[in-house]
């Protein structure tokens, strides 16, 4: 390991910890290039406060992990820090034991001196399209998965949600969901994966939300996926649990569909403050029609038993989201905007945004539309109750300038302050954001340039 220090914006003293987990996925970049700088973006949407210059500060870099990676692998690195002194990396390398699989990994590393702790191989699976990390009972890793049964029919793959429970050599897999479909006698287990978020609760149980496309050779549902939900036992994970549709489309009792839908893009779930999910997610919900007035980010919620639904905003295509819960407990959400929009300020295309609920409805704000960027985003908090994003910047807009940059925006109260961190090659993809309880900023980064997961931090 070594250390780098890159010369970058300063930040304040924080002293309480506020973590929200990376919930972002996305193919990998080519190329490389890069710029750096630091600018001021306002909030056009709600036009508050005056702009300010960053300060410059240092960042520094450790190599964490450099994997042997083919053009066929996404790592998606998945990080979580304990709140003490251990950061989790979960993240997928080519496998050495058969033709064309690969491997999920699960390694350790100490916080304090950036020490290597456990490295292990804990499965081979037939893909590496998604992975989820969480921490459960007494700090247990959690990796979840597509995996399982290989689903027969058409393109035979494993097509289960699983998750992987332990430390060291000491793993245990257990079933998720199946993708079950009670209307189909002949093939009930279905295609569940492509997106897989998982989290924990204060009492140890397991919540995952995934896409669900379509059930044996029925290739109905393969352009409309349903999001679906399970719960499991952090104590007894291979207990069965019932899969529920967070939404998804209308069938008739004939097993005709009477509605039709497309949900649960980019989905990432998290626990609330009474300790119930929410699962934030891009839906259309007209995917016949060209119309935007229902598609866009959506967030649903479960209370007593019943999910009910909520518009974010609408009229935009949304790629990676992450989210979490504000120091006040209110629900948060950064996310990429893919498409091009307008509203009363004008044109806006591939940006990063950033909303929270208030009891008033969603307040958003633009966070940085000076470049292309906001995909691989990662949302936290600092102790001033102010949230920071670490995200990737992809080029100018007009394509004249790449990028390919690990950038930071934090919000001061009236404006967000953004900077890159890193301009050293492609690098920026898969980022988790984090801060201890001693004020420092983390940033877990993953550099398609050299196959190696980064931490930086000040």
């Amino acid at each position: 390991m070594f250390n780098i220090k890159i010369q970058k914006a300063d930040m304040r003293s924080i002293g309480f910890i506020y973590i929200v987990f990376c919930l972002s996925i996305g193919l990998s970049g080519c190329g490389g290039g890069g710029s750096d700088g630091s600018s001021v973006a306002q909030n056009p949407e709600t036009d508050t406060g005056q702009s300010q210059e960053a300060v410059a500060g240092t960042w520094e870099k450790v190599e964490l992990r450099r994997l042997q990676a083919s053009g066929m692998l996404i790592p998606n690195v998945q990080t979580v820090f304990d709140g003490e002194s251990t950061i989790h990396v979960a993240y997928f390398t080519d496998s050495l034991n058969t033709v064309s699989g690969f491997t999920v990994n699960h390694s350790t590393f100490s916080v304090q001196d950036m020490a290597a702790g456990s490295n292990r191989e804990i499965i081979d699976i037939d893909n590496c399209r998604t992975l989820g990390l969480t921490l459960g009972t007494s700090q247990l890793p959690i990796v979840s998965y597509q995996g399982g049964r290989i689903r027969e029919c058409g393109s035979e793959q494993q097509s289960d949600v699983m998750m992987n429970l332990g430390s060291g050599s000491n793993w245990t897999e257990a079933v998720a969901g199946i993708g079950f479909v009670e209307r189909n006698p002949v093939f009930q287990d279905g295609l569940a994966g492509k997106r897989v978020s998982v989290a924990s609760d204060s009492s140890g149980n397991i919540h995952l939300a995934y896409q669900f496309f379509y059930e044996g050779c029925d290739a109905m549902n393969f352009n409309y996926p349903d999001l679906l939900y399970v719960r499991k036992s952090g104590t007894h994970p291979e207990a069965d649990s019932d899969e529920e549709t967070v939404e998804g489309n209308i069938y008739n009792t004939n097993g005709t569909a009477s509605a039709q839908n497309n949900v649960g893009a980019n989905a990432g779930i998290i626990i609330d403050s009474e300790d119930d999910p929410a699962v934030f997610y891009y839906a259309d919900l007209t995917p016949n029609s060209s119309g935007m007035s229902q598609k866009g980010l959506r967030v649903a919620r479960k209370k007593s038993g019943i999910w009910t639904h909520e518009w974010i905003e609408t009229g935009i295509r949304v790629g990676d989201i992450s989210a979490g819960l504000d120091p006040n407990g209110n629900l948060a959400v950064a996310y990429h905007v893919e498409s091009e929009y307008r509203d009363s300020l004008g044109s806006h295309d591939k940006l990063l945004k950033y909303a929270v609920r208030n009891h008033s409805g969603w307040n958003r704000m633009i966070v940085d539309e000076s470049v292309q960027c906001g995909r691989y985003c990662s949302l936290s908090f600092n102790a001033e109750g102010y949230p920071a994003i670490a995200y990737y910047a992809v080029q100018n807009h007009s394509g004249s300038t790449s990028l390919q940059d690990l950038k930071f925006a934090e919000y001061t109260g009236s404006v967000w302050e953004t900077e890159t961190v890193s301009a050293e090659g492609d690098v920026g993809h898969d980022n988790t954001l984090w801060f201890d309880r001693n004020g420092t900023a983390y940033i877990c980064s993953y550099s398609e340039t050299t196959n190696t997961i980064f931490l930086f931090y000040r």
